[in-house]
């Protein structure tokens, strides 16, 4: 299972980060001086004694290589001190940034590339793994490197991260996304994913923000959820109902926009007391909930008011006859506090393009049938008409 969000990159330019190769193999660690200096000795010893049998019997050709001898001295043996401050340098930036890679709390990678005949990238090979990574992957990074990178996690294939981190190679410019992972080897994580250009690979880091994307998500829940109930509050509702809207233009589509009322509900709350008249809302909730399909949105306006939103039906028969199930539903007996009660409800619905273009129009009318449904003696269900809506304008 993959979720993945893409965030915008830092910088537009293409950009390519380089750093000393972090795998501590003696093979990449420069020499010291002296050896460097033995070994320029050698060479151009063993040189001079080549050359100088060869051009045995001609002086002025022996003349010319001990000029060039000495010259060739005189040009190296100065650069050699800048040399050997090269090469310690290269040495403390390879443990600067070994020691960065091996103790950042994020997961670190480096990945070489893998080309194809032609020379595209086509694939990685793991070429570093820091311990956290090692950790989060659950396996020694020992075993991981020189494997590629898709035969190791099918996830990048499936997610279609490999074609992102194959672009950031291909253009240099960085690439950064927030994914949910769950698959053999990362259990139901979110990561923030951060992937650099280096040199013919990638250098990625990631963090796990499961913890943050949780408690993001529950504010998210709080600011469009009702409390008591945990259906849909009214700013849900709206944006619900607009993009039901749009939709239905695009489609040619109807909603149904039904406004349901608890009737006699504040003399019932009175007698019950207010813990146990939310407990009468939430049930009743739950109920209307029950009523209608999945694809329905089913809301909490306030007190004692619902919205059901109904997209894309068939037929006015399935509007009323959903209408009537919520009424015969919510009829049904509860049990609180040992007391059984029975309640009914007051239904007015109105219907998109007809009865309204926007949310607030449709909800309005909707509103309007409600009432016309509690002066008739309540329990029942109305939809607006066109003579309601000549009776709002007059009396506009």
């Amino acid at each position: 299972m993959a979720r993945v969000f893409n965030m915008p990159a830092e910088s537009s330019e293409a950009t390519e980060h380089r750093y000393p190769s972090p795998r501590p193999e003696s093979s990449q660690v420069p020499q010291g001086f002296s050896f460097l200096l033995f070994a320029v000795t050698l060479i151009v010893l063993l040189a001079f004694f080549a050359i100088e049998r060869l051009a045995r019997g001609f002086p002025w050709l022996q003349l010319l290589l001990v000029f060039a001898l000495v010259l060739s001295c005189t040009l190296l043996l100065p650069r050699l001190p800048s040399i050997r401050k090269a090469s310690a340098l290269a040495r403390s930036e390879h443990a600067r940034f070994l020691a960065a890679a091996e103790n950042t709390l994020d997961d670190f990678y480096i990945f070489d590339a893998v080309p194809d005949a032609s020379g595209a990238v086509t694939d990685f090979r793991f070429s570093y793994i820091n311990p956290n990574a090692e950790r989060r992957l659950g396996a020694p990074r020992e075993t991981l490197y020189g494997r590629v990178l898709t035969e190791v996690r099918p996830f990048m294939t499936r997610s279609g991260l490999i074609e992102k981190y194959r672009e950031v190679v291909r253009t240099g410019v960085p690439y950064t996304c927030e994914v949910f992972i769950d698959d053999e080897m990362i259990q139901d994580t979110w990561l923030n994913i951060q992937v650099v250009k280096l040199g013919d690979g990638i250098a990625i880091t990631s963090r796990d923000v499961t913890e943050h994307r949780r408690r993001s998500d529950h504010v998210h829940y709080l600011a469009h959820h009702d409390h008591l109930t945990g259906l849909a509050n009214r700013t849900l509702l709206h944006e619900r109902l607009r993009q039901a809207i749009l939709r239905a233009q695009h489609q040619d589509q109807k909603i149904a926009v039904f406004l349901v009322d608890l009737d006699n509900f504040k003399q019932i709350n009175d007698s019950l007391g207010h813990a146990d008249g939310d407990i009468l809302l939430a049930t009743v909730g739950q109920r209307l909930l029950s009523s209608v399909r999945e694809s329905d949105t089913v809301a909490r306006m306030g007190g004692d008011e619902f919205v059901i939103v109904m997209p894309d039906f068939r037929s006015m028969d399935d509007v009323e006859r959903c209408g009537r199930q919520v009424i015969r539903n919510a009829a049904q007996p509860i049990r609180i506090a040992g007391q059984e009660l029975s309640v009914s409800l007051s239904v007015g619905v109105s219907i998109y393009p007809e009865c309204g273009l926007t949310a607030e129009e449709l909800l309005r009318n909707a509103d309007a049938a409600m009432y016309t449904v509690k002066d008739s003696g309540r329990n029942s269900l109305q939809i607006f008409t066109e003579s309601m809506m000549v009776a709002r304008r007059n009396s506009a």
